[in-house]
C-alpha cells in the first residue's frame, strides 16, 4: 500500500468523488493530512513503526580520586581545573594522577557541554551545584564555563563532575521498555513512574547511590530558544562548487552539546547537537540568475548568540565560550544549469526542503555571526530541518558508576507531509483512520459540511478503537518486574519421556 502524500491525497478525494481544484486545495489536503497524522500519534501509537535510539551514560569523576581541584578564576561565569597543587593540568609538572584524567578521561569535544553538572565544596563547606556550559582548553590550561555566576574567589575546592540525566532526541514521544546496555550483561533497564522514583527515594545525592542502571524515569522538560531574527542572505566573494548554483534561502538554529555516540552521526560526517532550537524564520532568497550574482557566493549573517547571553564581553576569557554554536540550513528551489559540467552538481533535487549546511561558532568565523559558502560544502542530505518542541530528560537508577552505551526502541512523532513523495511511517492497516480523520478535519476547513465532518469523525473513533484492541495490550497488563529489575528465568529443566 501507497502511503505517500500524492496516493493520500488521492485517496481522499476518491472517498468523496472531489476532484483538486489546484495548488491551494492540495495544500488544504496536504494541512489536514499532517494535522490528522499528529492526532492519530498521540491517541493511537501502536499505529507508529517503531524506530531506534542510542545514548550515552558517563561515569562521574571524583576530584579527590584523581588529584584534581577547581578553582575560580577572575570571571564569575567559569571555573579553572588544576591539580590539588594549582597546577594547570597541561603542564608538565602536573601532578601524575591529574595528568591522566586530563588526557584520558577529559572532553573538549563538544560532548561535556550542557551535559555535564558539577558539584562543587568551597572553604566553608558549602556545596554548590551548577551546569556546564562549555569545556575547553587553552594553552595548558582546563576551563569549565558554568550556568550561573560563582558565589566567591574560593581557590582548590573539591568537586564532583557527574550527568545526572540523559536526553533523548527531540521528535521522541514514547520509549519503548526495556531499555538494553550494550555490554556483555545484557541488562534490561525497566521505566517507573516519576512519583515512585521519588518515593523510593532513587534521586541521587552527590553520588551516594551507585551501581548498574536498571530503571529510568521521566524528569525535566528543556527547551532551546529559537532566534527571532531571521539570516540576511547576500552574494559575496567567488563561487567553487562543486554544489551548483541557484536559488537558495536559508534558516538558522542554536544548538548546545554534542552527543557522545558513534550513531549519532549522519553518513556525511555530521556529529548531531544534545539540544537544538526551534529554527528562525527564513531568509531572504538569493538567486544566481541575475546578472550581479552569476559566479559568487553568499554571505549569511545571524545573531550572535553569545554576545546576547553575556558570553562576548571583550577582554574576558569566557568570551564565545557560551555553548551555543549556530546551525545552518538551505532549501533549494531553482538549479542553474551550465550542461552538465563534470565540476558542477547539476542533477541535485530543488524541492525546498531545508538540509543541514554547516554549524559555526558565533565568534570563531567574524564577529556578525556570519557564514561565506562557496559551494564547496554539501548539505547533508540525511538531516533534513526538524521543528524541535523540546527535550524530555530521563534518570536513571542507580545512578551509572561506569560508562553505559544504552539502546532503545522508540516511537517518534511522524515528521510533516512536504512533496507528494514523502511517505508516514506508520502501519499500513492503520491508513483507514489517518483517511477519516483526515477527511474530518478538510470537512472542518470548508465550513459548509458538518454533517459530513462529524460522520467522518465517528469513524475514525470506531477505526482507532478497532487498532488499539487489535494491538495494544489487552487490559495494559504488563510483565511484573521486581524492584531489583530483571534476572534470568529459572527452567524446570529438561522435558524427557519414557517407554518404560
Amino acid at each position: 500500500m501507497d502511503v505517500s502524500l500524492g496516493a493520500l491525497r488521492e485517496r481522499l478525494l476518491e472517498m468523496r468523488a472531489w476532484d483538486s481544484s489546484g495548488s491551494t486545495f492540495d495544500k488544504r489536503v496536504r494541512s489536514a493530512l499532517n494535522v490528522a497524522l499528529d492526532r492519530l500519534s498521540g491517541d493511537v501509537p501502536e499505529a507508529l513503526v517503531p524506530d531506534e535510539e542510542h545514548i550515552v551514560l558517563n561515569k562521574d569523576t571524583v576530584s579527590g580520586d584523581h588529584n584534581l581541584a577547581i578553582n575560580y578564576y577572575t570571571d564569575d561565569r567559569m571555573l579553572k581545573i588544576t591539580d590539588t597543587a594549582g597546577v594547570n593540568l597541561g603542564n608538565a609538572s602536573v601532578n601524575a594522577k591529574a595528568a591522566t584524567w586530563y588526557s584520558s578521561t577529559f572532553k573538549s569535544d563538544g560532548t561535556w557541554d550542557g551535559i555535564m553538572h558539577l558539584e562543587v565544596k568551597d572553604t566553608a563547606g558549602t556545596w554548590h551545584r551548577r551546569q556546564s556550559r562549555e569545556w575547553w582548553v587553552d594553552g595548558e590550561v582546563v576551563y569549565v564555563s558554568i550556568d550561573r555566576p560563582w558565589p566567591n574567589t574560593n581557590t582548590l575546592m573539591t568537586f564532583r563532575i557527574y550527568q545526572p540525566e540523559f536526553f533523548v532526541s527531540d521528535d521522541v514521544m514514547r520509549i519503548l521498555e526495556p531499555m538494553r546496555l550494550y555490554d556483555n550483561t545484557r541488562q534490561q533497564v525497566w521505566a517507573i513512574d516519576t512519583a515512585g522514583a521519588y518515593r523510593q527515594d532513587m534521586v541521587d545525592f552527590q553520588g551516594e547511590s551507585t551501581g548498574r542502571p536498571y530503571r529510568f524515569y521521566r524528569s525535566r522538560h528543556f527547551q532551546v530558544q529559537a532566534p527571532r531574527r531571521a539570516a540576511l542572505a547576500r552574494f559575496h566573494l567567488k563561487w567553487n562548487g562543486p554544489w551548483q548554483q541557484g536559488k537558495f534561502s536559508f534558516v538558522y538554529t542554536y544548538v548546545w552539546g554534542k552527543k557522545d555516540d558513534e550513531w549519532q552521526q549522519s553518513p556525511m560526517g555530521t556529529n548531531d547537537p544534545v539540544w537544538e532550537s526551534a529554527p528562525s524564520p527564513v531568509s531572504n532568497e538569493v538567486d544566481h540568475d541575475s546578472l550581479s550574482s552569476v559566479g559568487k557566493a553568499i554571505n549569511i549573517q545571524m545573531t550572535n548568540i553569545d554576545q546576547m547571553t553575556g558570553f562576548g564581553v571583550t577582554g574576558t576569557t569566557r568570551r564565545s565560550h557560551s555553548g551555543f554554536r549556530l546551525r545552518i540550513y538551505v532549501a533549494r528551489t531553482d538549479v542553474k544549469e551550465f550542461g552538465g559540467t563534470a565540476t558542477g552538481y547539476n542533477n541535485v533535487e530543488k524541492s525546498g526542503v531545508y538540509y543541514f549546511l554547516t554549524e559555526i561558532d558565533p565568534e570563531d568565523v567574524t564577529p556578525d555571526a556570519s557564514y561565506t559558502w562557496d559551494g564547496s560544502v554539501v548539505p547533508d542530505y540525511y538531516r533534513p530541518l526538524k521543528h524541535s518542541t523540546g527535550y524530555y530528560a530521563y534518570k536513571p537508577y542507580p545512578h551509572q558508576d561506569a560508562r553505559y552505551e544504552i539502546d532503545m526502541r522508540v516511537l517518534r512523532l511522524p515528521p510533516k507531509f512536504i512533496d507528494d513523495q514523502d511517505t508516514a511511517p506508520i502501519q499500513r492497516d492503520s491508513v483507514p483512520a489517518l483517511l477519516e480523520l483526515s477527511l474530518y478535519y478538510l470537512c472542518l476547513q470548508d465550513g459548509v459540511d458538518q454533517n459530513g465532518a462529524q460522520m467522518h469523525l465517528r469513524r475514525y473513533e470506531e477505526l482507532a478503537k478497532k487498532y488499539r484492541l487489535n494491538y495494544a495490550t489487552p487490559g495494559r497488563i504488563v510483565e511484573p518486574v521486581p524492584l531489583g529489575g530483571h534476572s534470568g528465568r529459572s527452567r524446570y529443566g529438561v522435558f524427557s519421556t519414557s517407554d518404560t
